[in-house]
């Protein structure tokens, strides 16, 4: 079981939204939340995700395990490229690579213990940097953006010319780059 829901309860003021809601998820299972607006299928992902709180119950999240959401309206910089908007979803691999370039500098000219030291913080960057398919994630990048349906000239678009089902598939790979183990989506629309 990866994800589970235990008698989930909601109410906003003297409307009930939610009432003794319960299931699990298995790995690499489907699930589809349907009903009417209003029914309390955003709530639902908002308490999933930790956004709101149930009044009770319990959501179980195996451990080591994450969770991505798709809202239905997307956070993106507007004055951001397609490209560079992705690219924020892996902001921290071109850190962790300026951190292992200044350890290399910095072990340049140490010796000793404060060497073994700098050599012990240099693996373990490097070790994450990998793991982070740093060497690669921007051809990761380039190949979300082509697998959603942009071409390369589509990349250099600003954010601001987009439209809505565009940033949605623009905000759906920015997820995809992360990885997560369950993906939240708050009605997907048509484009994806």
């Amino acid at each position: 079981m990866i994800l589970s829901c235990h008698h989930i309860y909601k109410s906003f003021g003297t409307t009930e939204i939610l009432k003794d809601i319960s299931f699990h998820m298995e790995e690499r299972q489907k699930i589809a939340l349907i009903g009417a607006n209003g029914a309390g299928k955003s709530t639902l992902l908002k308490i999933i995700t930790g956004e709101y709180s149930a009044d009770s119950g319990e959501v179980v999240l195996a451990k080591g395990k994450v969770l991505g959401y798709l809202s239905q309206h997307q956070d993106l910089a507007v004055e951001s490229t397609i490209y560079d908007e992705l690219l924020r979803a892996k902001a921290d691999v071109p850190e962790l690579e300026q951190r292992i370039r200044e350890l290399e500098q910095q072990m340049k000219h140490t010796s000793g213990d404060q060497l073994e030291s700098l050599l012990n913080t240099y693996t373990k960057c490097t070790q994450e940097f990998e793991q982070k398919n740093g060497y690669a994630y921007k051809s990761e990048v380039t190949g979300v953006l082509k697998g959603l349906g942009f071409a390369e000239s589509d990349f250099t678009k600003s954010i601001s010319t987009l439209s809505g089902g565009q940033k949605t598939r623009v905000a759906l790979g920015k997820l995809l780059l992360l990885a997560p183990d369950v993906l939240l989506l708050d009605e997907p629309t048509n484009h994806l």
